[in-house]
């Protein structure tokens, strides 16, 4: 994903060009991105994460887990 903007912290400075003049020069500048849209697991997904990894059979529990867990990550990155 490409940047849509770069930020100068030093002054607070926002543009879309990199090299913009108003920088502090010498300074640190972040690049800003858009927010995206959650993706969640698809249930193949899930089952393919959990047999790559050791599990012998899917069970509920297992999905059970993985949703809580899909919904944690969600509400701490959104």
């Amino acid at each position: 994903m490409k940047p849509i903007a770069w930020y100068d912290p030093s002054n607070g400075v926002v543009s879309t060009d990199r090299d913009c003049p108003l920088f502090t020069p010498l300074g640190q500048v972040w690049a800003l991105y858009p927010k995206g849209e959650w993706v969640g697991l698809t249930d193949k997904e899930i089952k393919h994460i959990y047999s790559s990894h050791g599990g012998q059979s899917y069970t509920r529990g297992i999905w059970n887990f993985a949703r809580h867990v899909e919904t944690e990550l969600k509400e701490k990155n959104t």
